[in-house]
C-alpha cells in the first residue's frame, strides 16, 4: 500500500507492473497445468501397464469376471424392460 507522503507512480508505470504481475501469474498457472498433465499422463500410463501384466497373469479370472458382469448387468436390464399391465379392453378382447 503506497504511503501518502509518497508520489504516486504514473499511470503507465502501474498498468506495466500490472501487466507484469499478470504475465507471471500466467505463466506459472500454465507450469502448473503442464505438470499436472504430466503427472496425470504418467499415472495412466503405469495402470495401463500394470492391468496388462494382471490379465497376462490371470488370463481365466479376467474372462470369468467380465462373463459374471456382462451377465449381471444384462439380467438387471431385462428385468427392468418390463410391459405396463395390460387394460381391461386388452385383458378382455372387449
Amino acid at each position: 500500500m503506497p504511503r501518502l507522503d509518497q508520489p504516486r507512480q504514473p499511470a503507465p508505470d502501474f498498468a506495466q507492473q500490472v501487466m507484469h504481475t499478470v504475465k507471471d501469474a500466467a505463466q506459472h498457472a500454465n507450469q502448473a497445468a503442464k505438470d499436472l498433465y504430466q503427472s496425470a499422463a504418467t499415472h495412466a500410463e503405469d495402470t495401463l501397464v500394470q492391468s496388462k501384466q494382471y490379465v497376462g497373469a490371470n488370463p481365466m479370472e479376467v474372462v470369468l469376471g467380465v462373463f459374471t458382469l456382462g451377465l449381471t448387468l444384462g439380467c438387471m436390464l431385462g428385468f427392468s424392460h418390463h410391459r405396463p399391465d395390460p387394460t381391461l379392453r386388452e385383458r378382455f378382447g372387449w
